[in-house]
């Protein structure tokens, strides 16, 4: 998981690539991304059926073939083009692939810490890129040389060992094969139901999960495509240096928040962590908007740093509510669509690029931020674990029915 999120690397990547191509602006190298993440998605959504039928192996070894062989060509690109293929279709078809093979297998193994897991197997994802970025820069400066080409070479030797390691030992377990103790069966709490996407996309519950996603997801993208600009326009006269390291910290708190939330997770259900994500999320847009109004960096750096464990924290939660409101049987393809999101959400950053430009400011990309989160706090409200309502109303006749009889009597 670590090596696969090093293509959210791009942004230091493609800084190396364009000193070498003066005359590709931003807007063609953006595009690598942009098909990067549409490709993903649709790696997550195949990966999820041939999963159902083959298990990790076949689909790990369609992921050791696109990943070397789209860094590879991506290389040897003298035009976009080759950037296109490589690092955007191959590479990114082949990092869905991954993501959904490694959480959906792993997890199965551990039915009762599913937060916990998923936790800390996208802390790795996500910290990847800070890591991994840094590396990158001090091995491949932006000097017009071609040494990004060898990094992207190295990059696939190393996800291709990475990928061959998995195939070797990765596999779902067998029925029965796992087994609890007392103490575990007392805090494991089973599915709310086990039902197939046919059914899954009726329900009321999916819909109002999936665009309180879509929402978040747009608020995050926010937050990590404009925070160089951001932190460039309320601390004015900071070194470079200085905005880099407060930038990074999205990335280390963001790799916090997804081990944290998986913790709570596990021992407070959907509920505590829908609400320490929408609480931290809450508050670092309100620093941030206070950082511009006062120009107090400090403040800034908080809502940096609460923005990007929020962030972090909401990632880690659809896995192990998707298994939890869902079941284990269909989980490889229900989970898979939850990411098809990033088809339309990709384009956040480009609509706070378009509010830039009509007010010079990157205050409006934070007031869009804010209006995310607002939105998906009342969507909060709403949502329900499968069946959780029919509890409730049966429960509240029974106890009224109770009374009926104890006034009879």
């Amino acid at each position: 998981m670590f090596l696969c999120g090093t293509v959210y690397a791009w942004s230091i990547i493609s800084r190396s690539i364009s000193a070498t191509f003066p005359s590709w602006n931003a807007q063609t190298l953006s595009m690598t991304f942009t098909l990067t993440m549409m490709f993903y998605a649709l790696g997550g959504l195949v990966s999820g059926f041939i999963l159902r039928k083959t298990g990790p192996r076949p689909v790990l070894t369609a992921a050791a073939i696109l990943y070397p062989s789209g860094m590879m060509i991506a290389s040897f690109a003298q035009s976009p083009a080759l950037l296109y293929l490589g690092y955007g279709a191959m590479c990114g078809l082949a990092t869905g692939l991954c993501y959904n093979s490694v959480v959906s297998t792993v997890s199965a193994w551990f039915p009762d810490k599913q937060g916990a897991v998923s936790g800390s197997l996208l802390a790795a994802y996500g910290l990847s890129s800070f890591i991994s970025g840094k590396v990158f820069a001090a091995f491949a400066p932006a000097d017009g040389g071609r040494a990004w080409a060898t990094g992207l070479r190295i990059l696939a030797v190393l996800l291709l060992g990475a990928i061959l390691t998995a195939i070797a030992v990765f596999r779902y377990p067998k029925e029965g094969e796992i087994t609890f103790d007392a103490a575990q069966k007392k805090g494991h709490r089973e599915p709310a139901c086990d039902i197939p996407p046919s059914q899954m996309l009726r329900t009321s519950s999916f819909w109002l999960y999936y665009i309180w996603v879509a929402l978040l997801t747009g608020a995050g993208l926010i937050l990590i495509g404009q925070a160089s600009g951001i932190a460039e326009e309320v601390g004015r006269g900071l070194s470079g240096n200085t905005i880099a390291t407060v930038v990074g910290m999205i990335s280390i708190t963001n790799a916090i928040g997804r081990i944290c939330n998986g913790t709570v997770f596990d021992r407070y259900g959907y509920h505590g962590t829908m609400t320490m994500v929408l609480s931290t999320f809450t508050f670092s847009a309100v620093m941030m908007l206070l950082a511009y109004q006062t120009g107090f960096f400090p403040l800034l750096v908080v809502g940096f740093m609460t923005g990007g464990f929020a962030y972090g924290a909401f990632c880690s939660t659809s896995p192990a509510l998707m298994s939890d409101f869902y079941g284990r049987t269909w989980y490889s393809i229900n989970f898979s669509i939850i990411p098809t999101n990033t088809l339309f959400t990709s384009f956040a950053t480009v609509i706070a690029g378009r509010l830039y430009d009509s007010t010079n400011s990157f205050y409006s990309s934070i007031l869009l931020l804010f209006a995310f989160v607002i939105v998906s706090i009342f969507l909060a409200f709403v949502i329900r674990r499968p069946g959780e309502h029919k509890v409730n109303v049966g429960r509240h006749f029974n106890h009224h029915k109770h009374h009926r009889v104890q006034l009879a009597h």
